[in-house]
């Protein structure tokens, strides 16, 4: 077992203080956005060996059979299929989608033969990976994904009275719900620059003065203070809003259009950077490729329901990449030693201490971790035991 030292991202949308305070710092005014935990080859945690720090990809890549074991070898290579964050948001992330893994590959094969460099800012396809990801609550968490029903769609756009919105109405009326939907956002991100900006400010115009009507009119207009005249400001009105309690998690799989609003959560993933953008950043967008990946399939993501057996909890989602174990005491953070149970017993396994002290112990080996602090314990540890006054939660793969 080996504590890691991950890598912090400050960015913009990172809030000030909700990572510092979990990790019990003083905030320096900085905003953080994210702590890496994983082998991601643009940030890899590390770990120590004999003094040295070393990345953990590089100790992964020495021994793959066994840091990962051969189930996981045989399934995904030679490399560690996830990665975990520490996510803070405080203001909205960009609206985005995430590939296939068929349309990842197919995508990065494509701006490879292009000339595209993996670096270059306009590229869309960084890895040949896909990108499933879910989100595990430690404070309310706030986010956008997945289409509302037409109807809702239609009733909202007809009251901000905005002419500039009618051919947008006019799609709507097409038969099928997915058929609407592709039409609508295809006539909204799609127009011209000028009427884009236009149509932008008469929303947000109308918006304000409504905002007391409708909590999704407040939300444009908090938006458009961010993203000022960015059309992802009127396209959030066709996307359903999900608020999710401590201990919960939520599912995003490839297609699903989304943005993170706000709140302090886990997140874990499969281990790629595919990010397609529409709006609501300054980095690049490709309008023509979110198009070709969004889903339009009205509804909103999968709320993972976990398996309990005592106070540990599993969040399986649909794919194999990752899964998510929890362990909270009943007794409460902070509260007495804490009870000992085992963790997930093989695989490369991630623990994280959210809340409370946690002790790792695997025969003669102990790990301590405060909160905010991770340890990765490779294949070949096998089981280990985990005692800890507040939630520990292990990320692994599936078998």
């Amino acid at each position: 077992m080996y504590r890691l030292t991950n890598p912090w991202m400050n960015y913009a949308w990172g809030s000030v203080d909700l990572l510092p305070a979990l990790m019990g710092i003083r905030p320096d005014g900085r905003p953080v956005a994210e702590i890496w935990m994983g082998a991601h080859t643009a940030a890899p945690s590390s770990i120590e060996i004999g003094g040295h720090d070393v990345s953990l990809n590089d100790f992964i890549r020495r021994g793959p059979e066994q840091t990962l074991g051969d189930e996981t070898m045989k399934r995904f290579g030679p490399h560690l299929p996830f990665m975990m964050k520490f996510l803070a948001a405080d203001t909205p992330l960009s609206l985005q989608v995430h590939p296939t893994l068929e349309q990842a590959e197919e995508g990065y094969r494509r701006e490879a033969a292009a000339g595209i460099r993996p670096t270059d800012p306009t590229r869309n396809y960084r890895d040949s990976a896909h990108k499933p990801e879910m989100l595990y609550a430690l404070t309310p968490f706030e986010m956008m994904c997945g289409f509302r029903p037409v109807n809702v769609i239609r009733e909202l756009l007809e009251g901000l009275h905005v002419d500039g919105l009618d051919p947008i109405l006019e799609r709507l009326d097409r038969p099928g719900p997915a058929d609407a939907l592709r039409s609508a956002l295809t006539e909204l991100l799609t127009a011209d620059a000028g009427h884009q900006r236009s149509v932008t400010q008469a929303v947000v115009s109308s918006a304000q003065a409504r905002s007391e009507q409708r909590p999704e009119y407040l939300l444009l207009c908090e938006l458009a203070e961010h993203y000022p005249n960015d059309t992802g400001t009127v396209a959030s009105l066709l996307l359903d809003y999900l608020r999710i309690q401590p201990g919960e998690a939520v599912f995003i799989g490839a297609g699903m259009l989304h943005s993170y609003v706000r709140g302090l959560g886990v997140e874990l993933m499969a281990t790629s950077d595919n990010v397609l953008r529409a709006g609501l950043t300054s980095k690049h967008v490709d309008v023509n490729e979110v198009l070709r990946l969004v889903s339009f399939v009205p509804g909103a993501p999968r709320l993972l329901h976990p398996t309990h057996v005592g106070d540990t909890s599993s969040y399986i989602p649909p794919v194999p990449d990752f899964a998510l174990w929890t362990y909270t005491p009943r007794s409460g953070p902070d509260d007495g030693a804490g009870t000992t149970v085992e963790g997930p017993p093989t695989g490369a396994r991630i623990a994280v201490c959210c809340a409370g002290r946690t002790t790792l112990t695997r025969q003669a080996e102990r790990v301590d971790l405060e909160r905010g602090q991770a340890a990765f314990i490779p294949h070949t540890d096998g089981p280990f035991d985990i005692a800890s006054t507040g939630t520990v939660a292990v990320a692994y793969n599936r078998h």
